[in-house]
């Protein structure tokens, strides 16, 4: 009986009203800090593949990130509220500031992409309390607006999952981001997909989750040591925002490496 519970799929839903309501109680409840460990693979349109190693920690608004190289710690980054800091090891180089939602990704969307599967946060889930909601095949489909960030569109499979999310960020160049769900997973954490694919400015980033579980938010470290010899560089500045896009593989301008 434990593993059948454990593998049960969600009923069908009746109606779009049920379907919102059993989605927002299964993906939207709060929750305490966690924390997870997964393997991340990206692809550069015409500038090859890559695969790393993460572990972050999330607690509401706030998110710190581990990538790892094989056993070499590669990049930290931090994310609070709009408060960005990212330290790149392998170039000696980090850059730190403020988002600012008029270039389309403020701190709570990027926040909220970081881990897509989680609806909990309250702008996310006051979003899908207000769109609209209609049947797409045997599934639904939910459509509204993140207050100034942009809109979306989130499909449901027939039971209430999540299958795919796009969202078109606010901003002069008015950047859509898509995500795909896999199958669901019964994790410590709850349900969640077995793995997340990000596509955006040519990039697709595939995010396979292996554990996530709660963390004491106490032991959540947010400023990674910065040795004084790197070359830190100020979010505002335009060689600052260049690496964080090149980092999150937007396009800009052409762009490269650092």
């Amino acid at each position: 009986m434990v593993l059948a519970s454990g593998c049960a799929r969600l009923p069908k839903q009746s109606s779009g009203a049920k379907a919102r309501d059993r989605f927002l109680a299964t993906y939207a409840a709060p929750h305490g800090p966690e924390r997870g460990v997964a393997g991340i693979s990206l692809k550069r349109a015409g500038k090859g593949q890559g695969s790393a190693r993460v572990r972050w920690a999330a607690n509401q608004e706030s998110l710190a990130v581990i990538g790892y190289v094989g056993p070499t710690r590669a990049l930290e980054a931090s994310l609070q509220g709009d408060q960005l800091l990212v330290v790149v090891r392998h170039y000696d180089v980090g850059v730190s500031g403020t988002l600012r939602r008029e270039e389309g990704l403020d701190g709570r969307l990027l926040r909220f992409l970081a881990t897509p599967w989680d609806f909990s946060l309250p702008w996310v889930r006051g979003a899908l309390e207000h769109a609209a909601i209609e049947p797409a095949g045997a599934g639904w489909r939910f459509q509204g607006a993140i207050e100034e960030s942009g809109g979306f569109t989130l499909e449901l499979s027939e039971r209430g999952e999540p299958r795919s999310l796009s969202i078109r960020a606010a901003g002069q160049d008015r950047q859509e981001i898509r995500v795909r769900y896999g199958p669901e997973r019964n994790d410590t954490a709850g349900r969640i997909p077995g793995w997340i694919e990000w596509s955006f400015s040519g990039s697709v980033v595939l995010l396979t989750i292996e554990d996530i579980a709660p963390v004491d938010a106490s032991k959540i470290r947010y400023r990674p040591a910065i040795d004084p010899e790197w070359k830190m560089l100020a979010l505002e500045d335009p060689e600052g925002r260049a690496l964080v896009r090149w980092l999150l593989g937007i396009t800009e301008g052409g762009a490269t490496e650092p």
